[in-house]
């Protein structure tokens, strides 16, 4: 009897850690569980070379990735979010905005060093039109080929002052707008799959400005999208409309994530 109670005890112990594994698995998230730190990155200059607000040197990327790595970060991409699969600990969503060719030339080296991954918005007509300064497709090939890159959209050719962004312009009818708006965005999902066969998750809103009449449009043809409003994203909330943490010279990652400079 006393040898019966044991087993009987032992499995049932064997079981609930087996359930403690099941749900505290790959499918946690850090901190909270909910809570994820989206980083958002522009163009990146060569060590020296003059930066703005925007812009951040390759030795200070390779400074916050050193910082993820030491406090035990694990990159996630949009499409690993979108099925749920996640790293045990913590996690961190790494962006870039408008696909510059620093991008590729400084900033995807360091990224094979680290073994760390990161999504790309696009400004689809800059790359297409093989505009001086911004990615190539064949540049995107090679990255998304890697599996530490991901491609998302930031319009085709809607990243704009006037009207800003998605945004409605003044006096714009509905229908008008939909004309206007809705075609862009559909091209820039169209050329991304047509050049990377891959399907496009991801959407970056020009400038984090967001417009009411796109919001259903956006939700159907995406699985995530972010702005540019400051803070941590907390995913019990959705997958839409995340904020991010804006990385420059002046405000590191280990700044937004651990309060140092």
């Amino acid at each position: 009897m006393f040898t019966r109670r044991i087993c009987s005890l032992f499995a049932c112990s064997a079981v609930a850690l087996l359930l403690l594994v099941f749900c505290t698995g790959d499918s946690a998230l850090s901190g909270n569980g909910q809570a994820l730190p989206i980083l958002m990155y522009h163009d990146v200059v060569e060590d020296g070379q003059p930066y703005n607000t925007w812009t951040v040197t390759a030795g200070r990327f390779r400074q916050d990735l050193q910082w993820l790595k030491d406090h035990g970060y694990a990159c996630v991409l949009p499409r690993e979010l979108a099925r749920g699969h996640l790293p045990r600990g913590k996690a961190v969503l790494i962006t870039f905005d408008d696909g510059y060719e620093s991008n590729y030339r400084l900033a995807f080296p360091i990224l094979k060093e680290f073994g760390d991954k990161a999504a790309i918005a696009l400004v689809t007509k800059s790359v297409d039109q093989g505009e001086p300064g911004f990615l190539t497709w064949d540049m995107c090939r090679e990255m998304e080929a890697s599996g530490l890159v991901e491609f998302g959209s930031h319009t085709y050719d809607l990243h704009h002052d006037q009207p800003r962004g998605i945004r409605r312009a003044p006096g714009e009818t509905r229908e008008a707008y939909d004309q206007r708006v809705l075609p862009d965005l559909e091209t820039s999902v169209d050329l991304i799959q047509k050049n990377l066969n891959t399907k496009v998750l991801y959407f970056a809103y020009p400038y984090g400005q967001k417009e009411p009449w796109s919001s259903d449009f956006l939700q159907k043809r995406f699985a995530m999208t972010v702005t540019t409003k400051y803070g941590r994203a907390n995913l019990s909330g959705g997958r839409y409309d995340l904020p991010r943490y804006t990385i420059s010279m002046e405000e590191s990652v280990a700044h937004h994530l651990g309060g140092t400079p």
